[in-house]
């Protein structure tokens, strides 16, 4: 038993070791990220898909595909593929990004057999029923109403068209027309022609060779498709944009531009340094424009990777009337770390900070596999953790700085102001 009158035992993160993976290439090609752990009998299935809306010619089509699979087979209705997983105590969901396609499956070693049967029998025989594809669009069209009513995301949809250009994937948005305008016959024939195109597969927790049998068998019933990624120019302005709104007393603001990508040998080091910047509570621009200035209740800096672009952002919704002195504000900053190395204690408390969030990321399998699949899906070794982790240990104050001037403050930028 825990003796909790003991002190845990501290060690340093360098010492961390990390979790064991495995990615083997299937029969059918497909290459497969394996997080094995069997302490507990659960089990995590997810197949990745390279057929997002970057693949689709009429947009929502991706989307409206992956609502469909859930829709019925060709015996059973949605309903009785709902009654089944919940009956075996598991759970599925599908989602569909710019980039990809996902089918996540969680379930227990002891229905995992019964919960890939039905997997099988909804990426194989899917009905595609004209009632649940007109109810899916309508509940689509009706949330995308509710979403457009908010200044937050409004202000998200007018920013990423400035930074990657309407017509850029990335800056295309989906809307009430384009859902309208979706037909069943687009739907099937993205499923039938790009839908599996591409694989991965990703397995956690208690799986075994009985049960990767059984997935394999799966796949080998699937057509398998290798389209090229269709090429996008990008279309930044990079300028300040105002855009009155409905009467409001806040203003939502969003401040960004395109930079490094996963793969740069400067990546951590300008994590680290946004974070420093507005990426936790103790960040810089929560003491400025928050504590200091009581401009806004939050304030947030962030790098964002997409499966072909990065960009950094900061976002807040401010008080409509000081919106021009809180911008005046970030900027302040951003030129005040870019020029002024941040002292030790501050930046050790940032490394403190960022260590334990990534301890607590590594909690339990699913958290593992999490970190693991999005290595795995972005073609990156299990080396840029240690990477990562070395570069925190032994990041400087200097580096920040300097990574400040050199990717946020002497770099294009687009802002806009949604009041």
């Amino acid at each position: 038993m825990l003796d909790r009158t003991l002190i845990p035992h501290a060690y340093s993160l360098s010492d961390f070791q990390l979790r064991t993976s495995k990615i083997v290439r299937l029969e059918n090609q497909v290459d497969c990220l394996i997080v094995s752990g069997d302490l507990h009998p659960i089990c995590f299935i997810e197949l990745i898909f390279k057929s997002g809306g970057w693949f689709e010619h009429q947009a929502g089509t991706a989307y409206m595909t992956g609502k469909m699979l859930l829709g019925g087979t060709l015996n059973k209705t949605a309903e009785e593929v709902s009654v089944a997983y919940e009956t075996l105590g598991s759970h599925i969901e599908i989602h569909t990004s710019v980039d990809y396609s996902s089918i996540k499956l969680y379930t227990t070693k002891k229905h995992l057999g019964q919960s890939l049967n039905l997997l099988e029998e909804l990426l194989c025989s899917p009905s595609f029923p004209l009632e649940e594809f007109n109810i899916n669009k309508s509940i689509k069209a009706q949330l995308i109403k509710s979403q457009l009513a908010k200044n937050p995301y409004f202000a998200s949809i007018e920013f990423n068209k400035l930074l990657f250009g309407n017509v850029h994937p990335y800056g295309k948005s989906l809307d009430v027309f384009a859902i309208e305008q979706c037909t069943l016959d687009e739907t099937v024939n993205f499923f039938n022609t790009k839908f599996t195109n591409e694989p991965k597969l990703i397995l956690g927790g208690a799986i075994g060779n009985k049960e990767m049998d059984q997935i394999n068998q799966i796949l080998n019933k699937l057509t398998i498709f290798q389209h090229a990624t269709p090429q996008f120019a990008l279309n930044t302005n990079s300028q300040h944009h105002v855009i009155e709104g409905q009467a409001s007393t806040q203003a939502s603001l969003r401040l960004g531009g395109i930079t490094i990508n996963r793969s740069h040998s400067d990546i951590h080091k300008l994590n680290i340094a946004v974070k420093l910047l507005g990426g936790f509570f103790g960040s810089r621009l929560m003491k400025k424009i928050r504590e200091e200035k009581g401009l806004t209740y939050g304030i947030h800096a962030a790098i964002s990777h997409a499966g072909n672009s990065s960009y950094w952002s900061i976002s807040s919704e401010l008080k409509r009337e000081k919106s021009a002195e809180a911008l005046n504000e970030i900027h302040g900053a951003i030129n005040e770390l870019a020029h002024n190395y941040p002292s030790n204690s501050e930046t050790e408390m940032l490394k403190n900070f960022l260590r334990g969030k990534f301890l607590g990321s590594m909690n339990t399998i699913l958290d593992v596999t999490s970190v693991y699949s999005s290595l795995f899906i972005n073609n990156l070794a299990e080396d840029f953790l240690k990477d990562y982790l070395n570069t925190l240990n032994t990041i400087q104050s200097r580096d920040i700085s300097e990574m400040i001037q050199k990717y946020v403050l002497s770099a294009p930028t687009t802002s806009l102001m949604m009041l």
